[in-house]
């Protein structure tokens, strides 16, 4: 059974993850993530 902090880090990942897919998308879009 994972604990709190394993829960926490897989979470944390997951945004992470998820964050980098949508900048990436931004990117294809022709717009710099970074400006907004």
């Amino acid at each position: 059974m994972p604990t709190e902090a394993e829960l926490e880090r897989q979470r944390a990942e997951q945004e992470r993850q998820r964050a980098e897919r949508l900048a990436q998308k931004l990117r294809e879009l022709g717009v710099d993530p970074d400006t907004l």
